[in-house]
C-alpha cells in the first residue's frame, strides 16, 4: 500500500496565506481520516530548522523528516523531491511541485502571475511561466480553490481544459486565534471606530485606489488602517503615506489580526483579482462586516453578505465606506449576513471534499 507525502518546502520559509492553507487542509485532512487506499501520511522537507514552528500544526511537524539533500529551495524541490519516494503519491500544496513528477497531486491557488503580472518581479514571472504550465500538465491531478481560480488556469494554458479540481479554502481557523488585547491601545485605535484593509503594494491588491477613496470622505474621523505588507516606508515608496485619517501598522501577528477583525467597524477588501481571498471569510467568521470587490474569485466568498463594488469605482468606494460608517443597522445586517454566509467555509468541509477527489486517484 503506497503513503502520501507531503512537500513539506513551505516549512523552511516564514509562513505565508498559502502556507496557511497547506498546513489548515493537512491538519484537517488528518483529522477526517486519510482515503483508504494510502497506508499512511509523512512530510519530506529540506534540512535545516522549521521556520517559526509555533505556526505550524504539530500533526505536520511530527510527520515530517529532513532530506538527505543538501539542496534547497527550487533546486530541492525540483531534483531531490522529484526522486523521493517514487512508489508514493506525493502532495504539493503551495503552487509548485517537481515538474518530473507525475505522481503528484499539486495545487495552484491561482494565476496571479499570468493574468497580473506587473505584480510580481520579472524572475517570478518568467519561472512560474515556464515551470507552472509543465507541471499543470505533468501531474496527475491539479487541484485550485475556486471556480474563478479554475477558469483562469485554464484560460492562460497553465492546465489543461476539465483537469483542475475545486477545494475552496476554509477560514474557521481565525476563531482558534486569542485575541491580543493590547492592540488597540498600542496603535491608538478605538473599538468599532477603524476601517481595517489588509495587503500589499502588490498592483492587483489595488490599495492606492481604496487610499484615494478613503481620503475623499467628507467625514475622515474614523480612520482607514492598513495592516501587513511591510512597514511605512515601503507603502511611501509606492506614493501612499500614513496620516492621521491613513494608518500603516505594518505586519501584525495572527492574534493582533483577531483582535482588529473584531474590533473594526468594516474590513474593505479592494483587490482587482483574487483566486479566493481569506481576509473577507476570515472577517466574516469574526463578525466584522465586509466591502468587497467584485473582482476575482471575492464574489464566490462573499456572496450577497457583502457591499460589493466594482475595484475600479474609487467614488463608490467612497461612499460605501461613508454609509458604513454612519450605519449602525447596516453594519449588524452584513456581520450577520457574513456569519451565516461562510459556514460553508471550514477546513473540515475542504478536507471531506480533498479526501473525496484523492480517491480518483489512478489506482497502482
Amino acid at each position: 500500500m503506497v503513503d502520501l507525502v507531503l512537500n513539506g518546502r513551505f516549512l523552511m520559509r516564514p509562513p505565508t496565506g498559502v502556507d496557511r492553507v497547506a498546513s489548515e487542509l493537512v491538519a484537517a485532512l488528518l483529522e477526517h481520516g486519510l482515503p483508504s487506499r494510502f497506508g499512511g501520511f509523512s512530510a519530506i522537507r529540506p534540512r535545516g530548522d522549521t521556520v517559526r514552528p509555533e505556526e505550524r500544526p504539530k500533526a505536520i511537524l511530527d510527520a515530517a523528516t529532513p532530506s538527505a539533500s543538501k539542496l534547497g529551495g527550487h533546486g530541492w524541490e525540483q531534483l531531490a523531491l522529484a526522486r523521493a519516494r517514487p512508489r508514493d503519491w506525493l502532495l504539493s500544496l503551495c503552487n509548485t511541485g517537481p515538474v518530473l513528477r507525475s505522481r503528484q497531486v499539486v495545487m495552484m491557488h491561482d494565476a496571479q502571475a499570468f493574468r497580473q503580472p506587473e505584480s510580481y518581479s520579472r524572475a517570478f514571472v518568467r519561472w512560474y511561466g515556464t515551470m507552472q504550465p509543465m507541471l499543470g500538465r505533468r501531474a496527475a491531478m491539479v487541484l485550485t480553490v475556486s471556480e474563478h481560480a479554475r477558469a483562469d488556469l485554464e484560460r492562460f494554458g497553465v492546465v489543461p481544459k476539465g483537469k483542475a479540481r475545486v477545494v475552496p479554502n476554509g477560514a474557521d481557523h481565525v476563531l482558534r486565534l486569542a485575541p491580543d488585547t493590547e492592540t488597540l491601545k498600542r496603535h491608538g485605535l478605538e473599538p468599532g471606530r477603524f476601517l481595517l484593509a489588509l495587503g500589499s503594494l502588490a498592483p492587483h491588491k489595488n490599495l492606492a485606489m481604496l487610499v484615494r477613496a478613503a481620503r475623499a470622505r467628507s467625514d475622515r474621523s474614523i480612520p482607514l488602517v492598513i495592516a501587513g505588507g511591510g512597514d511605512a516606508g515601503v507603502f511611501a515608496d509606492g506614493g501612499i503615506t500614513p496620516s492621521e485619517d491613513v494608518r500603516m501598522l505594518g505586519r501584525v501577528s495572527d492574534a493582533e489580526l483577531r483582535a482588529l477583525y473584531d474590533n473594526a467597524t468594516a474590513l474593505a477588501f479592494p483587490s482587482i483579482t483574487e483566486g479566493f481571498g481569506l481576509p473577507p471569510a476570515e472577517a466574516m467568521f469574526c463578525g466584522c462586516p465586509v466591502i468587497a470587490s467584485t473582482g476575482g474569485a471575492v464574489p464566490e466568498v462573499c456572496g450577497d453578505a457583502a457591499l460589493s463594488l466594482d475595484p475600479n469605482d474609487a467614488d463608490g468606494w467612497r461612499a460605501a465606506m461613508e454609509r458604513v460608517c454612519a450605519a449602525p443597522e447596516l453594519r449588524s445586517r452584513l456581520a450577520q449576513a457574513g456569519r451565516a454566509r461562510v459556514q460553508r467555509f471550514t477546513w473540515k468541509a475542504a478536507a471531506a471534499t480533498l479526501a473525496g477527489h484523492l480517491e480518483d486517484l489512478p489506482a497502482g
